[in-house]
């Protein structure tokens, strides 16, 4: 099968299908001394391509995804802040209202 090349100036994190940003690597593997051979999935659509890539353009496709798995994180640490004080909030006005006492934590 013959594997289209890529211009170095593509953004291989979009989507070509949907335009979507949600492009992620399925497999890789060294082309020759200077290319990556890349198959990637749109996790909005579904859309597979393979596609072989210098390695400055894979280079730069491996930092987008390093920035966008440390946003994913900062979001995921910030929603999870976001619950537990909701939670506590809850706790605090069930004892205020004593609806929990200390024999809801006997074993």
């Amino acid at each position: 099968m013959r594997v289209p090349r890529f211009s170095p100036y593509e953004d291989l994190t979009v989507c070509l299908r949907c335009r979507s940003d949600y492009v992620i690597p399925v497999d890789d593997a060294e082309h020759d001394d200077r290319h990556w051979w890349l198959s990637l999935r749109c996790g909005q659509c579904a859309a597979l391509r393979e596609l072989v890539v210098a390695d400055a353009t894979a280079h730069r496709y491996d930092l987008d995804l390093a920035r966008g798995m440390a946003e994913i994180g900062l979001a995921l640490e910030r929603l999870d802040r976001e619950h537990m004080a909701e939670m506590a909030a809850v706790f605090a006005t069930a004892l205020q209202l004593d609806l929990v006492g200390a024999d809801d934590f006997a074993r």
